[in-house]
């Protein structure tokens, strides 16, 4: 009876699940759609409790895989044919009346695929067509549309992906039964070629003339005629036979494409383009706004290629026409969805699609083909910059393009993040583990952490940035369209929403859609994976006792998400019982066996403390400091018994250790566990000590130990920055106080002592013969340096850590400046013991080169007896990247050594009165007493000449990377987002930045003091270098390094360097003629100069906004959830509130500021029209309301004008070879530039000495004009009609015909013909500017009867010929305005009412355009006389029918016989 009711009540509710005909959208309880997850079924595949043994699938006698026919039925049989049960026999009569096939397999059409659409990465552009065909092709785009959506209706969304495959196929509104001819699929082939609309229409009209008689065709055309204007007629027909010339012309070279054999597959398709039309000649002839819309083109029709490309299981590409031989059908899957089912292998959404099935061997099959081919992109992207300028490097596969393929690959299309976070839940342990080794490639967690391992050995960089991508904020007219914005985060950090905290009631959960989290995942990959909940399920994980290998791989993806963002490691700190996981299972593990997740671990909490001091404080207050950093206690008395235990051993308590000293910094940094020193330092006494070279390079191991070393010295590095002034001790533990807070702990001058002893036993081990000989062996070799077993970098980071410990020990002997003032008189009163004991050993040990004499000449100096800077300036230039990196920051700590000796000592000699003589000094000793500054000045010379180049050939490398106004193409972590080599994130940047921060220094200390009485060459050219490479300081730094850019900054706005850019100036001018200024510049204004610029670019560039609360940002995330259905997110809105970088955080982000700066950040001044302090922040449609005070400008303005023009004259003088930052910066943006400024006013021009600047400036930049014009057509004549090099609206804003209007309504306004405003007005209509900004101009010009305030040609300031040659042919001009026209009644209006100007038409009518030949240039090659003849008909067709206008032209006639007799 029980199972009678049972067997009733389970029939009652399939029926009511039964299948309800015609409805589209799937019907689930709340139990079903639970189970939907990691529960797909395939069609075919009962889920109901198997009884016996599963057959296996039997495959049909077609060979898999072939398309099919739909008639033929599923490749199982049917549900309840042999599973027997009670069950099965009640489903039997709803399996027949839904699944019957035999029926309707007579009239089953073959299956269709839809159309592919594309993928769309940029607006398309919207055709203009003319009035009188608005309404024919609004009616054939309504037919075209439905006859679209009949064949190709719209994709489902999202959510229909979750839909059952168990739909009827015999839906009354779909079905129809017709017989079906017997041909094969029409159009097959065509779909995979997007059609245009025009190809459409004019398919459509010649269709519909095949339909019309001759008689309805000749009617059509009359009425045709009748409508349209005569003139617009002819233009039309003229349109018409260039149209047919292009396609006669084209005929002959397609047929010669049709012969020549094109590329089987999709891999030519995705090769790597030629990187020419990158190239610049010194901003000549710069990136145009056409050619920056093409380079988008073309990266985005190498991310669709990525789409047809097929990969096998060990991630490279198949060719379409290769097929597997011996391939097992039962390895091969079943669920093909796109694409040709016969090609081999399998496409990246083939493969996601293909983690969805029910078989555990296919969805592990599908992620180990993802993961494999995330990791051959991920090698080959980093390894593409590295081969181009490392002769050592690894071959690169440039066959395929890896950037297009990632980018695809973590792009929205395949949906992969979904697909990840469904297969994370999986119930194989296979399958998961695989997963998990996907997130960890797609989050690039091995190359994120090899980039933060190096950079943490940087002394000189005490931040981290976090992973996050961003894009830089759109500009606006405020601050002159300039590029440079606000860097923002690609997905809103309240869309980053944590599993617990974010989700509050059932209804705001509701609007939370699948769709909400894939748009979020576009956007950001890791944001996306939080958003959907993968900390829980990771924390899951780990408290299901995963393997060894899953555990690494959790930790890892933990690790690459708390280097995200703060709002991601806030939610890792959120995540309930998380920490407390790892933190347990570090502890329940074997204490004494070390393993990799053991050094993770201590990774994550190190990442997480790094990102908040409160997380930090935390950490230590619950214990989790000290339990994960118990084995530093672990004493290690002798350096033998750690090399006995095994080069494994050895290195994994390498790693392991060097994890836990970061950690214990990271404390330190944030005023933490200070008195932890004197119980942790009997431990470390071996490793910072020197160490027995042979046994460790004997065994290998001297990597490990100088790893130790390293770490061991920077954590007495960061112990020293949190030592008091020596001699203001109390005022500045106060100072201290109040910043950090009480819980802040400060290291004891007691411990310095003892610590600079042993670090100055590395000083002299330095001499020892076996580091010698490495010095030797790496010497011996030629030709670019690779070190065999990495002993000498090793050895030299170890060096570079006692150099900065040693400096920032000195320095916190100084006394501060700000005390000094205000107390006594005396300077240092007494001098510590270890200070001159510091530097006597740095010159006896030769660390120094030293010499008696200054005067040897610059950049040409060679030390004899071969000092360790010298060595270390020939690795820098012939070592690797590491070795490099290592060396620099060696040069950067002794110089620190160096500077803070100097100061103290002669600090101290001037508070002595009479100086005791000893006539028995040593060498050293008269050296330290003269100052060892002074005595290796030469040496520091040299130095500096050599870093100067070194920045000038570096700087572009930073300057490439940012694209489309983003930091990289992809939306990933880490890997520079995608861009080749690593972007932002590779080796080449970072040395780069660390050779700019040491330049930096280094003119700080030497200074930039130009000799004017002394005007040698060599001491002209080095002065020129330094200014040049101060300016590329400040295009090379990161956001780490505000501090460095401002240092550069300051030093190009010292007053010398000014007086040194006058001079340029009046050098420059006096090379191209006879101008000069009239006046000298007093010193009064170069202060104002300085102070005023140096304000400016303070506020403009290095001022960061404010981040909003978390208490604000969760409000704002609770009260406008997403919207359910909609594909866009909320609104960023900016904070307008701006402050200096002064926070203490040990992590940067790279959202809310500027850095690095756009290449033509110097024209801020001359293009800013608010104030400096908000640029870029608010938002008015009104101009009025964002401009500052005219005054202000004007002052702003004026020290621009002087700036620009001292820096674009140096730049003209610089040797050949170096590269200038004011050279590469297109020349539409310097032009644009002088643009905004007139848009305040007249006031710049009616200050005379900033008038004749302003003019200078129009001067050079029109012969810059002149030149890049002469050179397009010297070396492409062919090219003559597009010289369109000034792309203002393509390069700056699309909004610029609006720009264009406000500039002349302004020069109609206040100008009064003013001669260098009409000049700056005029060059938008030069040939060389784009059509639709000439056009503008034109017309504006017209409407507003101002043509005749311009200046006349030989008063403009480019060559007369680049406004009339050549002739005007755009067809958008003659459209639009029918220009020719209008000027050429213009100007017969003229003539007839001004008699005397009869001399300049005929001279217009007979114009010959000078060539060899003396043979005008026209369309036809007719000669003179028949062109005399053919511009008197142009003019009396434009007269259309006016008889005063034609009494012109007869006058003009009866001149031209007269002229000629």
């Amino acid at each position: 009876m029980e199972k009678k009711q049972s067997s009733q009540a389970s029939t009652t509710a399939k029926k009511n699940r039964k299948k309800i005909f015609g409805n589209t959208s799937l019907q689930l309880s709340d139990v079903d759609a639970s189970c939907m997850v990691g529960g797909i079924v395939e069609k075919g595949i009962s889920d109901k409790p198997v009884l016996g043994p599963i057959a296996p699938p039997r495959p049909t006698v077609l060979h898999f895989p072939v398309a099919r026919h739909r008639s033929e039925g599923p490749h199982w049989s049917p549900v309840n044919s042999k599973m027997g049960g009670e069950e099965g026999d009640d489903d039997s009569e709803d399996d027949e009346a839904v699944m019957d096939f035999d029926l309707v397999k007579p009239f089953a059409k073959p299956i269709v695929r839809k159309k592919k659409k594309d993928m769309d990465f940029g607006k398309r552009a919207q055709m203009e067509l003319d009035e009188n065909m608005t309404s024919t092709v609004r009616e054939t785009s309504s037919i075209r549309k439905n006859s679209l959506n009949q064949v190709h209706p719209r994709p489902n969304p999202v959510g229909d992906d979750l839909k059952s495959e168990q739909e009827s196929v015999l839906d009354s509104s779909d079905m129809q039964i017709d017989v079906i001819p017997k041909s094969p699929p029409v159009g097959i082939q065509e779909e995979q070629v997007p059609i245009s609309l025009e190809s459409e229409i004019d398919a459509e009209n010649r269709a519909r003339l095949q339909g019309m008689s001759t008689e309805e065709i000749v009617q059509a055309q009359d009425e045709i005629m009748g409508r349209l204007d005569p003139a617009l007629l002819q233009l039309l027909k003229r349109r018409g036979e260039e149209k047919l010339k292009k396609q006669r012309t084209s005929s002959s070279d397609n047929n010669a494409q049709k012969a020549s054999p094109r590329s089987d597959n999709a891999v030519s398709h995705v090769a790597t383009e030629d990187t020419s039309n990158h190239t610049r000649t010194d901003g000549l002839v710069p990136i145009s706004g056409q050619a920056k819309g093409k380079l988008w083109n073309a990266w985005s029709e190498r991310v669709e290629a990525v789409r047809r490309l097929r990969f096998s299981s060990d991630g490279t590409v198949v060719s379409f026409n290769q097929i597997p031989q011996g391939s097992n059908l039962a390895e091969r899957d079943y669920l093909r969805t796109e694409g040709d089912p016969g090609a081999a292998g399998y496409t990246i959404k083939e493969a996601v699609s293909l983690t969805r099935s029910l078989i555990a061997g296919q969805r592990d099959l599908a992620l180990v083909l993802l993961s494999n081919v995330l990791n051959k992109a991920l090698q080959n992207i980093n390894q593409i910059h590295v081969q181009i300028t490392r002769q050592d490097a690894n071959k690169v596969d440039r066959s395929i393009d890896w950037e297009a393929i990632w980018a695809y690959a973590l792009g929205p299309e395949p949906e992969l993040v979904l697909a990840l976070r469904m297969c994370l839940d999986d119930n194989h342990k296979s399958v998961v583990r695989t997963c998990a080794k996907v997130i960890y490639y797609t989050l690039s967690c091995d190359v994120n952490e090899n980039f933060f391992d190096v950079s943490e050995k940087l002394a000189t960089l005490r931040k981290d940035t976090f992973t996050a991508p961003v894009f830089r904020s759109k500009p606006e007219i405020d601050v002159g369209f300039l590029h440079g914005g606000f860097w923002k985060y690609n997905a809103k950090p309240s869309n980053v929403l944590s599993h617990d905290e974010d989700i509050i009631d059932d209804e705001i959960e509701g609007k939370r859609t699948i769709q909400d989290d894939i748009v979020v995942a576009g956007q950001d990959f890791a944001a996306g994976l939080v958003r959907m909940g993968i900390l829980p399920a990771l924390y899951y994980l780990l408290e299901s006792d995963p393997t060894a290998a899953l555990e690494e791989y959790i930790l890892s993806i933990l690790i690459a998400i708390a280097r995200h963002s703060p709002k991601c490691a806030n939610a890792i700190m959120n995540c309930q019982r998380l920490l407390q996981t790892v933190v347990s299972r570090f502890i329940a593990k074997d204490n004494i066996e070390i393993q990799p997740s053991k050094i993770k671990s201590v990774r994550l909490l190190k990442v997480l403390a790094q990102s908040d001091r409160k997380q930090c404080f935390d950490f230590i207050k619950n214990g989790s400091f000290q339990t994960l950093t118990w084995h530093l206690y672990q004493p290690t008395s002798f350096l033998d018994n750690w090399i006995k235990s095994g080069k494994e051993k050895c290195k994994l308590s390498s790693a392991l250790m060097v994890e836990q000293l970061r950690f214990w910094k990271v404390c330190i940094q944030h005023g933490y566990c200070v008195s932890y020193f004197s119980e942790i330092f009997p431990y470390l006494c071996l490793w910072l000590n020197p160490p027995m070279l042979e046994k460790l390079i004997e065994n290998d191991v001297l990597r490990e130990f100088a790893s130790i070393s390293n770490e061991a010295y920077l954590v007495l590095e960061a112990l020293a920055r949190r030592l008091p002034n020596l001699f203001s001790q109390k005022h500045q533990r106060n100072l201290i106080s109040e910043d950090s807070g009480v819980d802040t702990d400060f290291w004891s001058w007691s411990h310095v002592g003892p610590m600079v002893d042993v670090a100055l036993k590395w000083i002299v081990w330095k001499n020892d013969p076996s580091i010698c000989n490495l010095f030797n062996r790496e010497e011996g070799i030629s030709g670019p340096l690779v070190s065999q077993d990495l002993s000498l970098t090793s050895l030299l980071w170890v060096y570079s850590a006692v150099m900065h410990m040693l400096s920032r020990v000195l320095e916190r002997v100084i006394p501060d400046d700000t005390v000094h003032f205000h107390e006594s008189c005396s300077l240092v009163p007494w001098l510590p013991e270890f200070v001159p004991k510091v530097g006597l050993e740095i010159i006896k040990h030769s660390f120094v080169g030293c010499s008696d004499t200054n005067n040897a000449k610059y950049g040409n100096y060679s030390n004899v007896g071969g000092s360790f800077i010298e060595k270390l300036c020939n690795l820098r230039q012939q070592g690797d990247y590491e070795e490099s990196l290592a060396s620099v920051c060696c040069l950067h700590g002794l110089l620190g050594i160096i500077i803070n000796i100097n100061k103290l000592i002669t600090l101290a000699r001037a508070g002595v009165q009479t100086p005791v003589e000893n006539s028995t000094s040593s060498r050293e000793e008269k050296i330290l007493k003269d100052g060892i500054l002074k005595g290796s000045l030469v040496e520091l010379r040299s130095v500096q000449n050599m870093f100067m180049k070194l920045v000038a050939s570096e700087w572009h490398l930073v300057q490439s990377i940012e694209k489309f106004g983003r930091g990289g193409p992809a939306p990933g972590v880490g890997v520079g987002w995608g861009a080749s080599g690593g972007g932002y994130w590779s080796s080449p940047v970072l040395l780069a930045q660390a050779d700019a921060r040491f330049l930096t220094d280094l003119i700080e200390t030497l200074k930039i003091e130009p000799k004017f009485d002394i005007h040698t060459e060599e001491e002209m050219t080095f002065t020129m270098l330094a200014i040049n490479s101060s300016l590329g300081v400040c295009v090379t730094a990161g956001p780490t390094d505000g501090t460095h850019v401002k240092k550069a900054i300051s030093s190009l706005l010292d007053v010398l360097v000014l007086k040194y850019l006058n001079l340029c100036v009046c050098r420059f001018l006096s090379s191209r003629g006879p101008k000069l200024f009239d006046w000298d510049d007093k010193e009064e204004d170069y202060l104002l100069f300085s102070r005023t610029l140096s304000s400016h670019f303070s506020n403009r560039w290095l001022s960061v906004k404010k981040k909003l609360k978390d208490s604000d940002s969760k409000n704002i995330s609770d009260s406008k959830p997403l919207k359910k259905g909609k594909s866009f997110l909320d609104t960023i809105y900016e904070d307008i509130d701006t402050s200096f970088i002064t926070s203490q955080d040990l992590v940067a982000e790279w959202a809310h500021q500027r850095l690095p700066l756009p290449i033509c950040w110097f024209l801020s001044p001359v293009s800013t029209l608010c104030d400096s302090k908000i640029a870029g922040l608010k938002k008015s449609s009104n101009l009025q309301d964002l401009m500052q005070s005219p005054g202000d400008f004007l002052v702003v303005a004026r020290a621009g004008l002087f700036f620009l023009l001292g820096i674009e004259a140096l730049s003209s003088f610089l040797p050949a070879g170096i590269h200038s930052p004011v050279k590469s910066v297109p020349l539409v943006w310097k032009l644009h530039s002088l643009s905004v400024i007139l848009l305040v006013g007249m006031g710049v021009l009616e200050e005379e000495k900033s008038r004749v600047r302003y003019e200078a400036l129009q001067d050079l930049y029109g012969n810059l004009l002149h030149q890049a014009r002469s050179c397009i057509l010297s070396s492409e004549p062919r090219n003559e009609n597009n010289l369109e090099i000034l792309a203002f609206e393509s390069e700056i804003h699309g909004t610029y015909s609006t720009f264009i209007e406000t500039l002349v309504e302004q020069f109609s306004a206040v100008s009064y013909g003013d001669l260098i405003y009409g000049r700056q007005v005029a060059v938008y209509l030069h040939r060389c500017v784009e059509a639709p900004v000439r056009l503008a101009a034109w017309n504006t010009l017209t409407n507003s009867r101002v043509l005749e305030l311009l200046p006349p040609l030989e008063n403009c300031f480019t060559d007369a010929e680049g406004y009339l040659e050549p002739v005007e042919d755009n067809s958008d001009i003659c459209d639009k305005l029918l220009l020719r026209n209008k000027l050429s009644r213009s100007l017969l209006q003229d003539f007839s009412s001004k008699q005397q100007h009869e001399v300049m038409m005929l001279n217009i009518i007979q114009y010959n355009k000078p060539s060899a030949s003396q043979i005008i240039k026209q369309e036809d090659g007719a000669p003179v006389g028949n062109a005399i003849e053919k511009r008197l008909e142009f003019l009396i067709e434009a007269c259309e029918g006016s008889s005063s206008l034609l009494t012109a032209v007869e006058r003009l006639k009866s001149s031209l016989k007269i002229s000629q007799l």
